[in-house]
């Protein structure tokens, strides 16, 4: 479930004045977790496999072991990432015939650049909503 727009300035606001990301797999000091979530919907499992990713491309395997999850989990969680264009997969050739897919993080000056995107499109959506007049709203009874 998204995480409501009103809970989430207070949860960032907590995570910032908070010292470091405490996330069980990051310490930084840029509290990626709680601004990811509000922006993109992850969680920190999903910022863990970026930035693990980041470093270099990765199998399933690897990535499962990383964010301690079963091989299926650790498959939709990278699929939900590729469809939100923060992953790519690539298949790579092994020695001895057959091919294995490795995924990785799409170049960090990109994701920032969709962070900018996405705050804009945030505060166009926010800007919007609040010139409206909101008694035109209609409640709907089943």
């Amino acid at each position: 479930m998204q995480p409501c727009l009103v809970d989430m300035s207070d949860s960032i606001s907590k995570s910032l004045s908070s010292g470091f990301c405490k996330c069980e797999f990051l310490e930084c000091e840029f509290k990626v977790c709680p601004i990811f979530e509000f922006l993109f919907g992850l969680k920190c499992t999903h910022v863990n496999i970026y930035f693990y990713t980041l470093q270099k491309n990765r199998t399933i395997k690897e990535i499962a072991e990383r964010v301690k999850r079963d091989r299926t989990t650790a498959v939709r969680l990278v699929q939900s990432m590729i469809k939100q264009g923060l992953i790519n997969k690539e298949q790579e050739m092994l020695p001895n015939g057959g091919i294995r897919h490795i995924y990785g993080a799409i170049p960090q000056e990109i994701l920032k650049e969709k962070l900018k995107e996405t705050l804009s499109d945030v505060e166009a959506a926010i800007d919007s909503l609040i010139k409206q007049d909101w008694t035109v709203v209609k409640v709907i009874n089943n």
